[in-house]
């Protein structure tokens, strides 16, 4: 089964686009649905061997790759949102001060404990 060409550089192909009404012995394979923009003229050939079995060690092994991965991931993220939010803070706080400065400095001027 041909898989649809999908402009990869927008969007995602949704399920829907890339299995058409096939019962379930016909679903299509991973790397036929999935292929690189570049190869739609020259497909690489595809090697059908199987999955080696992962030892206890090599998984953990892998999860906390895995785990250290994703933590540097969020971490970036949300330090980037963290660095926005903050400058977005100061920038409020800046605005509110300002805006409120010209009354301060009346109320400073006219306390009579401050004119002695």
């Amino acid at each position: 089964m041909p898989a649809q060409h999908i402009d990869y550089k927008n969007n995602l192909p949704v399920l829907t686009e890339v299995v058409d009404d096939a019962s379930p012995d016909e679903l299509p394979i991973l790397f036929e649905i999935v292929s690189n923009p570049d190869e739609k003229d020259h497909p690489a050939p595809v090697e059908n061997k199987p999955a080696r079995a992962l030892n206890a060690e090599e998984m953990q092994q892998l999860l906390q790759q895995l785990e250290i991965h994703l933590e540097t991931v969020f971490t970036r993220k949300l330090n980037k949102q963290l660095e926005e939010l903050q400058r977005l803070a100061v920038d409020l706080a800046v605005s509110e001060f300002k805006a409120e400065l010209p009354q301060l400095l009346r109320d400073a001027l006219n306390n009579p404990a401050i004119n002695r």
